[in-house]
């Protein structure tokens, strides 16, 4: 017989039991919600350290840009913003550096930071020069307007100054006046800023029409007292003084500083660049002009055998003045080649002599190396002058492939075709800089300038309609736009030369929102010539001949606004008006190349009509 044995656990067993049960559960249950609590904070610590580590090397990008170490602070500014984009200090610091850089992309950064946190004051300081800088109006008059709100503090002398400069780009001078002579009375204005207002009024004299000796004496005067000491703002004072008695010319000199302590000042200057004392010789020479061979040969002898630094400067004054073989025979092509600055001026100055086959010879030896696009542009050059289509379309083409994708490649190959009369790769250059960065204010101007060139109309609205799409805020396009529509507008000469089936005159409701907008425009600045010019012409079209005579009655504009499209619409206001000896005495200082064809027309009909 088996006999079975059962042991049952006490009670403290079972107990013990229990716990560890209990113990595994609730660790398991810790573990469970560990987990979770994890999977909802990482993301935020995560964030928050790299938010930490993004305002860190923002920091260090801002007192880089400081020390103009501009290289490091991109780096750190690259990196500050790779770590969190998102992060306000980083959208700083990148627009910051782009603003600095003068890149137009550093809008769109300070559009972002507005969005997220309020600009602060050294923020729409960089936001308005910036606009400034790329001639975006609009942009720069919304900064200013914060920064003359009395927030964080009064306006600084740079804030009104700012807000002055886009005053006198909107022709407003009345403003720009009283800005700038509350930044000249400001107690902690700087000797830079108490220059750069004094350069505010001068300009206001120059282009307001309503110059007077008493302003331009206040002026003299203001220069002459922040020369007299030893920092870069009396240089620039001297500077501004000796450019004023140069431009003068056989015209009384009226500078508070007698012309040789002008000189005397500049040449003792610490701070003086060649530049600055070659300046004070062109003053000797605007006052002793029966003595220019003298003078210009002591500049020679003083500078041809200088540093490379001063050597460049004689050679681009050389050039400037006119003195081409004087450059050649000063510095020869073997001094020449020490630096592609001096290279390129002995270059020019042998292609302002037309000798191009010693340029063609002297690029293609490689005497001096040089960047693709810099050779292929003046071996283009060299073989239009000489007749060669198909050497200088070979060239252009190569200049293109190397300037692809780069926007300052790109407008440096621009510039130079349209000063060589290349318009078709001008516009094929600006065109891809534009490609390249639509909002890019030089590449749009110069598809502007080539299309005027060509005088081809169509294009130039088309374009100015373009930019009204980028920049719809902006004036100047406004009235610019509006004036070549109504160039482009039929009218009954033209219907006419269509024959039947054209299509018919601009509606009165068209003309009349033309009108309506150029009289807005010329309330608000009643300077402005080209805002009368857009109404007069409204007017033509409108046939109401007297009252676009009377859009000038008493107006006197500046000289500086005058331009031949300008000219002509008053000369046709005149000749529509019975003023016809007038008419033909102002189209008389105009050459007709200068007009676009409709404006050619307006003038043959108006005055074949009368």
């Amino acid at each position: 017989m088996a006999f079975t044995v059962e042991f049952k656990p006490s009670r403290s067993d079972l107990h013990k039991k229990r716990l560890r049960r209990r113990r595994i559960i609730t660790r398991i249950l810790i573990l469970f919600f560990a987990v979770v609590v994890v999977g909802f904070v990482a993301k935020p610590v995560r964030n928050a350290i790299r938010g930490w580590q993004s305002r860190r090397y923002a920091a260090r990008a801002f007192t880089s840009m400081d020390e103009r170490k501009f290289l490091q602070a991109r780096e750190e500014v690259i990196t500050a913003y790779r770590l969190r984009p998102q992060e306000p200090e980083a959208i700083r610091a990148v627009a910051r550096l782009l603003s600095l850089a003068d890149q137009s992309d550093a809008l769109d950064f300070w559009k972002t930071l507005a969005s997220v946190t309020p600009l602060n004051r050294a923020d729409l300081r960089s936001e308005a020069g910036i606009a400034l800088k790329v001639d975006d109006l609009a942009r720069a008059d919304e900064a200013t307007q914060q920064l003359l709100e009395p927030r964080d503090g009064k306006p600084t002398p740079a804030d009104l100054l700012l807000a002055a400069e886009v005053c006198l780009r909107k022709r407003q001078f009345d403003k720009a006046t009283d800005l700038a002579r509350q930044a000249l009375a400001d107690p902690g204005a700087t000797r830079r800023d108490q220059f750069q207002a004094t350069m505010a009024l001068d300009t206001i004299v120059q282009n307001s029409g309503t110059k007077s000796p008493n302003d331009a004496k206040e002026i003299e005067r203001r220069l002459a007292e922040l020369a007299k000491d030893r920092d870069d703002v009396a240089l620039d004072a001297l500077t501004t003084l000796a450019q004023r008695v140069v431009a003068a010319g056989d015209e009384k000199n009226s500078s508070a500083i007698p012309v040789e302590q002008i000189v005397q000042g500049i040449n003792n200057h610490p701070l003086a660049t060649p530049a600055n004392r070659l300046l004070a010789v062109d003053l000797e020479l605007a006052q002793h002009k029966d003595r220019r061979e003298e003078l210009e040969q002591q500049t020679i002898d003083r500078w041809k055998n200088a540093s490379d630094e001063e050597v460049t400067a004689l050679a681009a004054w050389l050039y400037r003045r006119g003195e081409y073989q004087r450059e050649l025979d000063a510095i020869p092509l073997n001094r020449a080649t020490q630096t592609r600055e001096l290279f390129l001026q002995h270059v020019d100055a042998l292609g302002a002599l037309n000798r191009w086959e010693d340029v063609r010879q002297i690029l293609e030896s490689q005497r001096f190396p040089l960047d693709p696009l810099t050779q292929n542009m003046y071996l283009a050059r060299c073989y239009t002058e000489k007749g060669e289509q198909q050497g200088a379309e070979n060239n252009w083409q190569r200049a293109l492939e190397s300037a692809a994708g780069n926007l300052g490649k790109l407008l440096t190959l621009g510039d130079y075709a349209e000063k060589s009369g290349a318009y078709a790769v001008a516009t094929t250059a600006y065109d891809a800089a534009a490609a390249a960065a639509p909002k890019s204010r030089p590449a749009e101007q110069g598809r502007l300038r080539v299309a005027y060139a060509l005088h081809d109309t169509k294009r130039i609205h088309a374009l100015l309609q373009e930019f009204l799409r980028i920049w719809p805020k902006d004036v100047a396009l406004q009235n610019d736009e509006a004036y070549v529509h109504l160039l482009l507008l039929p009218n009954e000469s033209t219907l006419e030369r269509r024959g039947p089936g054209a299509s018919q005159p601009s509606a009165p409701d068209e003309l009349s929102g033309i009108e309506s907008l150029a009289q807005n425009l010329v309330k608000q600045d009643p300077t402005s010539i080209p805002h009368r010019t857009l109404l007069a012409l409204c007017r033509i079209r409108q046939h109401r001949m007297a009252d676009a005579l009377a859009v000038y009655k008493g107006f006197i504009g500046p000289r500086s606004g005058l331009t031949p499209a300008s000219v002509a619409v008053h000369a046709a206001t005149l000749a529509a008006n019975g003023r016809i000896d007038q008419a033909r005495v102002e189209m008389a200082s105009i050459p007709s190349n200068d007009l676009l064809p409709e404006e050619r027309d307006l003038i043959q009909r108006v005055t074949s009509n009368q």
